[in-house]
């Protein structure tokens, strides 16, 4: 539903049942249920330890040094369907099917919370995660990031490293937020069986004036 009005009464003034409803009881059921929306990351880019059939880019390593968009699955169909959620249809999908981004609903301040996973084939300098937003199809001003160390290193050489951000951002009705990643080392996004790390969630908290 839309942002509802607040209004500011008056001395004297006759209070209806539509008053009501509109300036106390949209009010209430806004704040009760503001929108928001929590998804799971899909995998992006495989290699034999980790190549799952619905990952993106499947089949290849992402290449070093390039920025990387963190494609989403719809709520309830990534690894934890459970805790995934969608009620203000936020969750945007491109012309190939793959979900790319979540879409502001309303103008406001909205937190958003961003756990991520590289897995680098081997030892990475440097490794980037970040949060933009923007117009769909071009969220490309940063807000957020951050640069991990090295969380663990696996028997096939590869190195994880996991990525937290949570912070709060102005969006305009119809801003797309997105996230991204880069490594000095080719890399896999989102590895789909450590469930429950690579997520990104939202919520309207405010208005910005």
């Amino acid at each position: 539903m839309p942002t509802p009005t607040v209004h500011t009464w008056r001395s004297r003034e006759i209070v209806t049942a539509d008053a009501l409803n509109t300036y106390v009881r949209d009010v209430h059921r806004f704040l009760l249920r503001p929108p928001a929306a929590k998804v799971s990351f899909r995998q992006r880019g495989t290699y034999s330890g980790a190549n799952p059939t619905d990952a993106v880019d499947r089949g290849r390593w992402l290449p070093f040094n390039t920025w990387s968009t963190i494609p989403l699955y719809p709520a309830g169909k990534g690894a934890r369907p459970s805790e995934e959620c969608d009620p203000s249809g936020m969750v945007m999908v491109g012309a190939d099917g793959t979900a790319w981004g979540l879409a502001a609903p309303e103008d406001g301040l909205y937190a958003v919370t961003f756990g991520g996973v590289l897995d680098a084939n081997g030892p990475a300098g440097n490794v980037h995660f970040r949060l933009s937003k923007g117009p769909w199809g071009n969220s490309t001003v940063p807000f957020a990031s951050h640069c991990p160390g090295r969380h663990s290193a696996a028997s096939d050489g590869t190195s994880r490293y996991l990525g937290s951000i949570s912070t709060t951002v102005a969006l305009a009705k119809g801003e797309v937020v997105s996230a991204m990643a880069i490594a000095d080392k080719d890399f896999v996004l989102a590895r789909r069986d450590f469930a429950g790390r690579s997520f990104l969630e939202i919520r309207w908290v405010g208005r910005t004036s």
